[in-house]
């Protein structure tokens, strides 16, 4: 208290009150939003989601992905789930499908067909110059005809010991067969109308332009304006092998390993005509085995 301000002890002991101005209650016509200044709500939030979202798509792409593709060529969708959970990435599902479009759209990572990821941005293809001929010849003769061609040729550039001979296979409606028989025969073809294991071991052999006709729907098999496509051609090897002496599996295993790592295949695409074909545990079981190796270099 200053020394000039006097106090009469009188005046201060008198008698009185405290009159107090109203206090509100329950009496606010405003959202708490705008009763409430701008400072008492976090704006730290949003930059804490983003941070933690970038985070965890840097993770995904940095961390996981990267550490597969070292490991393999390819990858499917199941084994980035199992790597996520072992890595502790908590990605929601929906989430981590969208971000794998977008890595593929930035081209980080490539399609492998439906649920597969590759890092190898070729597409897989093979020379079509080998079946041209005979794709020519048959369409110029029967042009309303369903068929497919491929040849043993075609997979020469992935094998360990390379084809000497070779040999052209077509896929035909089964009421062309004949006619296709004929016309290759004609054309100056040793062909083979759809032969059972009997006829090949008596009769087979692999001359200079060697043509087998077999039955299947073309429009329901990987082609492409009547070339087979690599994913056909793998399936049909590996059943034709079974009846023909064209190689041993053991080869078949090694070319299909060099091919595949040498450009993109549609993992799904092969599975499903191997279902069609019977031959769907086979092939999927040399595809487990291939990627099993690949890790392991």
């Amino acid at each position: 208290m200053p020394k000039s301000q006097f106090i009469t002890p009188a005046e201060a002991r008198t008698n009185g009150g405290i009159t107090l101005a109203p206090i509100s209650v329950n009496a606010g016509n405003t959202t708490s939003n705008k009763a409430l200044p701008a400072r008492n709500f976090t704006k730290r939030a949003p930059v804490r989601t983003k941070r933690a979202t970038l985070d965890t798509k840097a993770s995904l792409r940095d961390r996981v992905l990267a550490g597969l593709m070292r490991r393999s060529p390819y990858v499917a969708i199941d084994t980035i789930r199992r790597e996520l959970s072992a890595q502790r990435v908590r990605i929601a599902d929906s989430t981590l499908l969208n971000y794998l479009q977008e890595f593929v759209a930035d081209g980080f990572i490539h399609s492998a067909g439906r649920g597969w990821y590759s890092s190898l941005a070729r597409r897989l293809t093979f020379d079509r110059a080998p079946v041209e001929p005979v794709v020519s010849l048959i369409k110029e003769s029967f042009p309303a005809l369903d068929f497919s061609v491929w040849s043993t040729q075609q997979i020469n550039p992935w094998m360990h010991h390379l084809l000497g001979k070779f040999v052209t296979f077509v896929h035909v409606e089964k009421e062309g067969i004949g006619p296709v028989w004929e016309l290759l025969r004609d054309a100056g073809y040793d062909t083979y109308r759809n032969p059972a294991r009997r006829e090949i071991a008596a009769t087979f052999a692999v001359r200079g332009q060697t043509a087998v006709i077999r039955p299947g729907a073309p429009g329901q098999s990987p082609t492409d304006n009547h070339y087979a496509l690599p994913e056909k051609i793998f399936v049909d090897l590996a059943g034709e092998i079974k009846k023909i002496p064209l190689m041993d599996m053991s080869e078949f295993e090694m070319m299909f390993s060099n091919a595949i790592q040498s450009a993109r295949l549609e993992i799904p695409v092969l599975l499903r005509y191997s279902a069609r074909k019977m031959l769907r545990a086979k092939l999927l079981h040399i595809i487990n085995s291939t990627l099993a190796e690949i890790e392991k270099i």
